[in-house]
């Protein structure tokens, strides 16, 4: 195994293993709060990634990348008419599974640097994955399954 798999494979573990606590980050609970006023900021730059969301307006087949609990899948299952979820995390994806509970989701897990889009989508998205990867990373696998305008 090369350098690049075994980090991989670290950081497929880390998510894996801290699942269950992902929300309590994401809400700034528990030990992950620190303080009225730091909620109040994060959840200000929710609310915008939110009302971009919104204002982009996604329609059709929607693909999310590295999903985690289904946080950000739950509102774009509003728009779809089909949305794919992928992760890597097999915990992560059980948590987005509980979450949702629709049948116009599929659950993927997959690593997403060795996934190939199996259909075109109409929109991507994806939120913190962007702190994990380069940007040329990202392009080039959005080339191989997304419908140019």
């Amino acid at each position: 195994m090369d350098e690049l798999e075994n980090i991989l494979k670290l950081q497929i573990a880390y998510y894996g293993a801290r699942a269950n606590e992902y929300d309590e980050w994401f809400f700034r609970e528990g030990r992950y709060d620190r303080g009225e006023q730091h909620r109040k900021a994060w959840m200000a730059d929710v609310a915008q990634v939110q009302a971009a969301l919104k204002q982009a307006k996604p329609v059709g087949s929607i693909l999310e990348l590295a999903c985690g609990t289904g946080l950000w899948s739950q509102q774009l299952s509003f728009f779809a008419n089909d949305l794919t979820v992928v992760d890597a995390s097999p915990e992560m994806l059980d948590l987005c599974r509980k979450r949702l509970g629709s049948d116009h989701v599929e659950f993927i897990q997959a690593d997403l640097f060795e996934w190939q889009p199996q259909k075109t989508y109409d929109f991507v998205f994806f939120a913190f994955w962007l702190s994990h990867r380069s940007f040329g990373q990202i392009f080039r696998l959005l080339g191989t399954g997304c419908r140019r305008p």
